[in-house]
């Protein structure tokens, strides 16, 4: 391992319901970590994606569809 650098976890490809990819990945067995694209995106200085830290169990995919509408 590289000095300097500690890997959080790894990211798999997911869709939403609307179509739109994001990564999603475990970062402790009651959390996950979710980035979404940044559909607000006006200037270059906007971050390209969002990540956001949420629970990781019982009804994940009706909390990511909460985060989606947030910011689809």
């Amino acid at each position: 391992m590289e000095t300097g650098k500690v890997k959080l976890t790894g990211l798999w490809k997911q869709k939403t319901q609307a179509g739109q990819p994001y990564l999603a990945g475990k970062v402790s067995p009651t959390s996950r970590l979710l980035v979404f694209p940044n559909s607000h995106k006006e200037t270059d200085k906007d971050p390209d994606y969002i990540a956001y830290l949420a629970q990781g169990q019982d009804g994940d995919q009706a909390k990511e569809k909460t985060i989606e509408e947030s910011w689809l």
